[in-house]
């Protein structure tokens, strides 16, 4: 190390020494005075707070001390950013062409004796190149063939194309792009309009909207036959979030509820979020809801008694790393927590193993936590106060996971599941009408469910529609 800058952190220490005893002494002053002050108003618990914030405030700057006199470290050859890795990236799912160039005939002359040029058998200069094919429109003129027989007591005719509804001008397809552009891309109606126009297709945002309206129509079996599945499993996730109503300014929005489980996302857009909703839409419903710790899902729970609820860590992880800036001692909070993580990834979706591991391991940092939290939770105007208190109010529902395997420790994968919808009302901003929602919630539901199998949600509403035709269901995961 450099001898100077040796010299120089010393001194920096033995400045930093004679602050703190400087400190000490001005609190001590401080405190004191603090205590002469109170004793004449007689108030006990806004003194214990006020030295517990001097003293907050003081560990601070000594730390902030301490970190300016430590020499700086050089990273560790495993710390260094590894380099991002170029390459072509794979393309699986596309068709493959194949395309030869050739040259002109005026260059197919040898520039050195004037000599004409002949191909190379089987020599190619070869490389890759993505291309686009535009999406484009056609009016199809259909001519149903007619069959008659001789015997003149039979005519048929030959079966037409699929089409959004019998009779209608547009096909199937072009519905079903119209409702994947909307519900899985968030393209507004009328802005496909304008889309459209630029092709060539004369159509307004209400004949949109009539063709959307229709493909919802020809799925609702399978959206009932979605939460009828999802009414039969374990254990459920439950969130919500607003949704505007468009043709009421300034009236209450709607809530769209969202249920999931690991293989199904279901949405339905209703008046509100009270107990008398949640009990309309789950009181029937017998396991595990993980959900957020809401008065009105408790209400409405104690009205189901099949429901048991159950807590998310995800919240009480968000609201300490809130809190870590101003409080590092949040920071062992954090740590607990994300040990009930690491513990869970160790059982690699073994049940068997997962139980065990959470009865054992898992049980141990939660004891841990959960004394540490007591001594927290006294601090009510504090925002790490605040996120103990939160945690032992919930700590019955925090813990359902310990008995119950099958129970997530985050309620993760339902905010996950409405992150579709909340993208799309930035775009499109709510719904006009009731009906409006329901085609909302039937078509976000098919499709956020597809996206969760991997299946292509166009090819899969397709396939629905045609089931729904024949009175068939057809699930997203019997596609995967």
């Amino acid at each position: 190390m450099d001898p100077r800058r040796e010299n120089d952190i010393e001194q920096l220490r033995r400045i930093a020494i004679t602050q703190k005893v400087q400190i000490d002494q001005l609190l001590r002053v401080l405190t004191s005075k603090c205590k002469e002050h109170e004793a004449l108003k007689g108030s006990k618990g806004e003194l214990q707070q006020t030295i517990g914030l001097l003293n907050e405030v003081t560990r601070k700057a000594l730390a902030a001390e301490e970190a300016e006199t430590k020499p700086e470290a050089e990273p560790r050859p495993e710390e260094r950013k590894a380099r991002a890795k170029f390459g072509k990236t794979p393309q699986p799912r596309l068709t493959k062409e194949e395309a030869t160039f050739e040259l002109d005939e005026p260059d197919k002359t040898c520039p050195s004796c004037g000599g004409e040029l002949a191909p190379m058998e089987g020599q190619f200069e070869t490389s890759e190149m993505v291309d686009v094919v535009e999406v484009s429109y056609r009016l199809l003129s259909v001519k149903q063939q007619k069959y008659v027989c001789r015997c003149g007591g039979c005519v048929e005719t030959a079966p037409g194309p699929e089409r959004a509804l019998p009779g209608s001008r547009y096909s199937l397809a072009f519905a079903i792009k119209v409702a994947i552009d909307k519900y899985l891309d968030h393209l507004p109606l009328s802005r496909q309009v304008r889309i459209l126009d630029r092709h060539g297709v004369e159509v307004t945002s209400q004949t949109l909207w009539d063709l959307v309206n229709a493909v919802a129509t020809r799925l609702q079996s399978h959206y009932d036959a979605l939460f009828a599945h999802l009414m039969r499993q374990p254990v459920i996730g439950l969130d919500q979030t607003s949704w505007k109503r468009l043709e009421a300014k300034g009236s209450k929005p709607w809530q769209m509820w969202c249920l999931t489980t690991p293989d199904t996302v279901y949405h339905r857009i209703c008046d509100d979020k009270s107990a008398g909703t949640f009990k309309s839409l789950v009181g029937a419903y017998n396991g595990v809801i993980v959900c957020d710790a809401l008065k009105t899902h408790e209400a409405g729970a104690r009205d189901g008694p099949g429901i048991v609820l159950a807590g998310c860590w995800a919240h009480v992880y968000r609201k300490f790393a809130e809190a870590e800036p101003n409080h590092s001692e949040a920071g062992l909070a954090l740590g607990w927590i994300r040990e009930l993580y690491d513990i869970d990834e160790r059982a690699e979706g073994d049940l068997d193993r997962l139980t065990e591991l959470r009865r054992s391991e898992s049980t141990r940092v939660l004891e841990k936590m959960k004394t540490w939290l007591w001594s927290q939770a006294t601090l009510k105007t504090l925002s790490i106060g605040k996120a103990a208190a939160y945690t032992i109010a919930n700590w019955e529902r925090l813990t359902r996971f310990v008995e119950n395997a099958r129970v997530p420790l985050d309620n993760n994968a339902t905010e996950r599941g409405i992150r579709g919808p909340v993208v799309g009302r930035k775009n499109h901003y709510g719904s006009k009408s009731r009906r409006g929602t329901e085609v909302a919630a039937i078509l976000y539901s098919l499709i956020e469910t597809a996206k969760l199998h991997a299946v292509n949600p166009a090819h899969y509403l397709t396939e629905a529609v045609r089931a729904a035709s024949v009175g068939e269901t057809i699930m997203p995961w019997q596609l995967g």
